[in-house]
Parts: C-alpha cells; structure tokens; sequence
C-alpha cells in the first residue's frame, strides 16, 4: 500500500478528535441533536485549524442513520461511504481551481436533485474566498433560498474577501489557532502511534515554527521523521524549517550592537546560500527581545542563559522597545518583499545605526517620562505645551517644543470648527479601512488605523486617537500613505492628527471649558510657522511647512 502522509492518516475521524476548537465542536454538535440546521455555514480561521475537518464531520454526522450525541457512528452505510469517499452526497469544491461563474452555475443546475442515498445533501466549497464576483453573484439567490435538503459550508482563511451579502446568509464560525497545549497533545498521540523518537526541545519547535495550525505541525513531524537520522533533534527542525538556531540569534544581536558590519554582511550572504527564512528569522529575534523585556522586568529569568543576559543586561529598556518595534516593521517588509535578502539586509543596518546612536534613544522617551520630568520642572505650565507626539521622524529637544506647538494649534483649530455631524459621519464609514488590509499599498497603515479612533471632526480635520505612543509614532512616519487611505474611503482631503487615547483622556477636559466659556480662537498655522521659521531657522519648521503644503494641494 502507498504511504500515506500522517496529516491525512490522522485527519480527525469524530468531533472529539478536533483539537483546539472546543466551542464550535460543542455548538455543531448541539445543532445536530437538537435538529436546528441552517442551509448555509461560514467556516472561517487561518490554515491548518480545522475548518475542512469539521465540515466534513459534520456532513457526515448530519447524515448519519444512528449518530450519538450529534457525532456520527462510524458504522452505518451512509458513514462507511463517506470514510471511503464514495458518498454522492456530499459533493467537495476548491474555489481556487474552480473560481468560475460556470462551477458555481453546474451546482445551481443540480440543487433540485434530491439526494441519492442521504437526508442531506451537502457542498462543501472550500477556499470560497477565492470566487470571482461573477460566481458569488450566482451563488447568492441559491444560497438565499436552497432545497431544504441543500446545505452549503463554505471555508475561508480570507473572510475580508467574502462579500457582506454572502457572509449575511450564512452561520459563521470562526476558528482560532490552536493553543501550543492542544497541539502538543495531539503531536504527541501520534508520536506514540507512529513510533517517532523526538526530543522535547525539537516538538517545541515544531510548534513554534506551526504558529497554531495543526496541518503545518503535523506536516513538519512527517518530514522530520524522514529527515532525521535516528532522534529528531531541534537542530533537525531548524533545518528544515529554514529558521536559524538561539545560539546564532545571539550572535546576530552581539553583532548589532557592537556594530560589526562585515560578520552582518558575512551571515547574511551565508544564511541566503543555505536557504533560510528572513521571515522566520525576524520573528526569531523578535521572540529574543520579548524574552529581554520580560528579563529585564523580572519575569521568566530561569530560561535565560548567561549568553543571553549578557546582551540584555547591555541593552536599556528604551533599546529593547526600540528593537522589537523596528524588527515587527521589517517583518512586514520582509514579507511584502521579493528581494527578502537585501531587504533583510538593509534593515539590520538600519537597526545597528538606530540602536548604537545616543541621540535616537535620548529622543525616543516615552510620553509619560517627558511628561513627568515637565511636571517637575514647571507644575504650572500650560496643556498647550504638553508632549504630543511629533509627525516625521524624530527631532531633537529644541525642534520637538516647535512641532509640539504646530500640532497643538492644529488640535485646537479642528476642536474649534468640530461638530457631531462630521464625526458621526467620519464613524460611519470607518470600518471600512477593514476593506484595505489585503491592499499593497495600504495594508500597513490599514492594519494600524483599524484599532484606531475617530474623536473629533470637522469638515477640514479630523483628531484620530491609538492605544499606545509607539503606535502613534508608527503611523506618522507613514501620515502621507495614510491620508492618501482616508482620501480614497471618504473621496474627501483631511488634514489629521493622531494622538494616543491617554493624551485625549488630558487634554479633553480642558477644551471643553473652554469651548463652553467661547475662549477657543482659530490659530493661522502658517502665519505660526513663518514666525517660527524667522525666529528658529530649524529644519523641523520646513518639514511641518512642507506637510501643510502638501495637504493644500
């Protein structure tokens, strides 16, 4: 008999062997006693989580002539055809080889044909999608009002991309990833099956490098088993995975900060002729920084070598929330890129340049540092001089105050012409920056903006708050993309500030004392930002002037 690979040998038999989803299994079940079937199911989650399993245990358990408590038995003819896949009944379809208006209009054609052997008959369209608007649009009356004896399940890792109308008719479940506990479990169930001599250290990794789907983890111990000559070491798994071993994340980070340019170059070039990932890479050292804040901060310190703590103990905090920030951009653009070596490359001297200058770290305090070091200097100065965060980089003391001052008068000319209308409006159509995640120009600044809030709005302004200063700062190095994003949803201009929800939270109270005593006066931003010029001469004023140049246009 052909070999079979372990992920379709141990593809889940019953409901109880779904690993990781314990709502959804609990719930399927309970709709199949109780008998409360809807004609359309929406399975969505990221790959390797069970929405295909599921779908096909629960075509095969609705159908089934003695299921027992909602799962099928296994035994009876409908179950046995189907373990065989020779159920006519329940009919499979991959949207991304079958995408056409003519698949979905074969399916329209054969609805009104009643099933040859089951109660059900059931269509299964996974990676649905994958459909072009022309499919979901002959889908949609069928899947409005089917047969009674019709039910759809359709599977999606991308539901952004399923349209409203689609999604509206069906019941959605959504899977999650699954935890590193249930993963292990069901690893382990088939090491002991299978007779696979692994170390504990190499499933971990396994684990790590599967990022929650079982398909993937499954996947990788089939091939390790294969790969390893004798016990399957971590070493093995990093092998084949194209990951870097800790050893030489340590190296890498020894390197960074003591600015060895040539050994970078030299690894870089090495790692590319080895085949290995940059991705997994980045998030390899974004995983070493996580556990250096978690060391510094007094928490998980048993796991950390002497190696290890010798870089943590050389790096400031500020240094390591730097680092973690910069290397999840790089992720990103690794990712994104084709060309991921130079990429790759040309980030790390980034890093090494950002991380090694005193000046970046002195001028990337946090918000509530300078705050209280302002408040012990001068407990009486004005909120208008408070910190904000500053657009376009970061600037030093002198040219910070100055960009502190032009982004307040902005805050205070769009308070000052803000109305409920225009903000209700702005909330209104918000959500669908959402729509933007899978575009390549705009995926990032949408992924951040998604979070984010409208608080105040005129119809020339609008003042968006973000959890964290960090992530404000993330986004203003990204402002022009990010008002080319809010052109394109509202097909308006806006000029927009961003500002971190606890800055709102102390500001608020006092704009609105005095919008309520009519002390709130419209500032001209440029009459401010020549005056400035004339009296600083800094480079931070033209920048500013250039941003407000750009946005009149």
């Amino acid at each position: 008999m052909a070999y079979q690979t372990l992920y379709r040998k141990y593809r889940p038999k019953t409901f109880e062997l779904v690993y990781g989803q314990d709502a959804i299994v609990r719930t399927l079940k309970n709709v199949i006693k109780n008998k409360k079937l809807s004609h359309a199911y929406l399975f969505t989650g990221p790959r390797g989580t069970g929405k295909t399993s599921s779908a096909k245990l629960f075509a095969k358990a609705i159908n089934c002539l003695n299921s027992k408590d909602g799962d099928a038995c296994n035994e009876c003819e409908n179950c046995k055809s189907f373990n065989e896949n020779s159920n006519p009944d329940i009919i499979e379809m991959d949207a991304a080889s079958n995408n056409g208006v003519d698949e979905i209009r074969e399916i329209k054609s054969k609805v009104n044909l009643v099933p040859s052997m089951s109660k059900y008959k059931v269509y299964i369209i996974d990676e649905v999608h994958m459909l072009s608007i022309g499919a979901f649009n002959a889908l949609l009356k069928t899947l409005e009002e089917p047969p009674e004896y019709i039910i759809f399940i359709l599977a999606t890792t991308d539901p952004q991309k399923v349209p409203a109308t689609i999604i509206s008719r069906c019941q959605r479940f959504d899977f999650r990833s699954i935890s590193a506990d249930k993963m292990k479990l069901c690893l382990q169930n088939i090491i002991n099956q299978e007779n696979i001599s692994i170390d504990d250290d190499a499933l971990d990794e396994i684990i790590n490098n599967s990022k929650g789907g079982m398909r993937d983890a499954i996947g990788m111990l089939d091939q390790a088993s294969t790969f390893a000559e004798g016990k399957v070491s971590k070493k093995d798994i990093e092998e084949l995975s194209g990951n870097i071993s800790d050893l030489e994340v340590n190296e890498i980070f020894t390197n960074i900060i003591n600015k060895n340019y040539e050994v970078i170059f030299d690894k870089i070039k090495q790692y590319s002729s080895l085949g290995k990932d940059f991705a997994l890479i980045c998030e390899k050292m974004i995983n070493y920084i996580r556990k250096g804040i978690l060391y510094k901060k007094n928490i998980n310190q048993e796991s950390i070598n002497e190696a290890d703590k010798k870089i943590y103990d050389s790096l400031s905090d500020s240094q390591l929330y730097i680092m973690i920030d910069f290397i999840s951009e790089s992720l990103n653009k690794v990712k994104a890129n084709f060309q991921k070596e130079l990429t790759f490359e040309v980030q790390i001297i980034q890093l090494m340049d950002k991380i090694n200058s005193f000046s970046y770290i002195q001028n990337n305090v946090s918000r509530e540092t300078l705050l209280s070091e302002q408040s012990e200097t001068d407990k009486k100065i004005d909120f208008k001089e408070k910190e904000t965060n500053v657009p376009r980089g970061t600037l030093d003391n002198k040219e910070n105050n100055i960009l502190l001052k032009i982004k307040n008068i902005r805050i205070n000319n769009i308070l000052k012409e803000a109305t409920k209308t225009d903000l209700n409006f702005i909330n209104e159509m918000w959500e669908n920056v959402e729509n933007y995640l899978t575009d390549e120009k705009y995926k990032l600044v949408a992924g951040i903006l998604k979070d984010a809030k409208p608080v105040a709005a005129s119809t020339k302004g609008i003042i968006i708050t973000l959890p964290l200063d960090s992530i404000v700062n993330r986004i203003e190095k990204e402002y022009d993309i990010s008002k080319e994003l809010l052109r394109e949803i509202y097909n308006d201009s806006f000029k927009i500030v961003y500002i971190s929800d606890s800055f709102w939270k102390d500001i608020r109270p006092k704009y609105v004392e005095k919008i309520k005593n009519g002390g709130l006066e419209f500032i001209d931003e440029e009459k401010v930002l020549e005056e400035l010029k004339n009296k600083n001469n800094s480079n931070s004023v033209n920048d500013f002037s250039d941003l407000i140049e750009m946005e009149e246009r």
